[in-house]
């Protein structure tokens, strides 16, 4: 009896430490469902993009004129009580990035090839971007910006070319002379029209720029074709972050937008604005510049995905060719 007892007593020992762990991973178990749970709940208030743009991407294997651009983007939901009657989002935004500009190539030998001035554009800029009834957008921005050897253009196309063993750079001794500048932008926006079956719209913008770097104005439709959102809630116009409501539907698409740009000023071109010495070659723009953009955009829950190609007329009268380059960037909201 007393061996049976014992025997009990240790089965009974080990059934109950038994269920005590099997109680304890249940309760974890419900714990991570728990946290999954509230984490597919949870509406994103944030979110980090990436872009880059280069002529690379098009598999020409040159260097020229608007060669490189690298962008690093936060945004943030602005305070849903501060939304006017009429007001459906509103985002905060801020971005630090770097363009490149060479000449025909980065191969340049003699100053008599630079039929573009070479400089970087080293930048950060701050934005607000509004949304409203019947999918009209606004956007304001203000952008501090530096051309010339502080924007450390050479640096870092000599630092990649060395990392992908690619050709020897030459040319940016002509670069422009430092200068620095802000400038003040605003964007104006909306829906023109959409098929019944809403897998097509046509959408406009317009947009102004005044400042030490950038004087311009410029006006594009968009044709949108395939799985599409509502422009309040699309990744086309950055605006599937959500102060309030559900979280925006999948989208898929096509896009097609023409770009009539006036330009005013261009330091990139003529140099700081201020400056005697500009640099050892600046050129006066062409004031109008036609261009084309071509792409596909995907997102889903968290992600967002986009490639798209650009072609667009002569920056100057003089350059020898027109350019073209692509670009590609993706977007996380957490």
């Amino acid at each position: 009896m007393f061996v049976f007892r014992k025997i009990d007593d240790a089965t009974n020992c080990i059934m109950t430490s038994q269920l005590y762990h099997i109680g304890k991973t249940g309760l974890v178990l419900v714990l991570l469902f728990g946290c999954m749970v509230c984490v597919a709940q949870h509406r994103p208030s944030a979110e980090i993009n990436f872009r880059n743009d280069n002529d690379l991407y098009l598999f020409n294997k040159q260097d020229q004129y608007y060669t490189n651009g690298i962008f690093f983007n936060i945004r943030k939901t602005a305070d849903s009580t501060r939304l006017t009657a009429s007001e459906t989002n509103r985002i905060w935004g801020l971005t630090i990035g770097q363009k490149m500009y060479n000449a025909y190539t980065a191969n340049v030998r003699y100053i008599e090839e630079v039929d573009r001035p070479i400089t970087a554009y080293l930048f950060l800029s701050a934005n607000l971007d509004r949304y409203f009834e019947h999918e009209r957008f606004v956007s304001f921005s203000i952008e501090a910006g530096t051309i010339g050897q502080r924007a450390l253009g050479q640096q870092f196309q000599e630092s990649i070319h060395k990392a992908f063993r690619l050709y020897d750079i030459a040319g940016w001794q002509y670069q422009l002379k430092n200068a620095f500048g802000i400038d003040a932008a605003a964007k104006y926006g909306g829906l023109l029209y959409r098929g019944p079956a809403s897998w097509f719209d046509i959408s406009g913008r317009a947009e102004a720029t005044l400042g030490l770097n950038h004087i311009g104005l410029s006006a594009a439709p968009s044709f949108r074709f395939g799985r599409i959102n509502p422009l309040n809630q699309s990744v086309y116009t950055s605006s599937r972050l959500q102060v309030r409501g559900n979280a925006p539907a999948r989208e898929l698409f096509l896009y097609y937008s023409p770009r009539l740009h006036f330009v005013g000023y261009d330091a990139t071109l003529q140099g700081g604005m201020f400056l005697r010495d500009k640099g050892p070659v600046t050129h006066t723009p062409a004031r109008w510049v036609w261009y084309n953009q071509i792409g596909i955009m995907y997102a889903r829950n968290a992600l967002s995905l986009h490639f798209q190609y650009i072609f667009y007329s002569k920056e100057v009268p003089g350059m020898f060719f027109r350019h073209r380059y692509g670009s590609v960037g993706m977007g996380y909201r957490f």
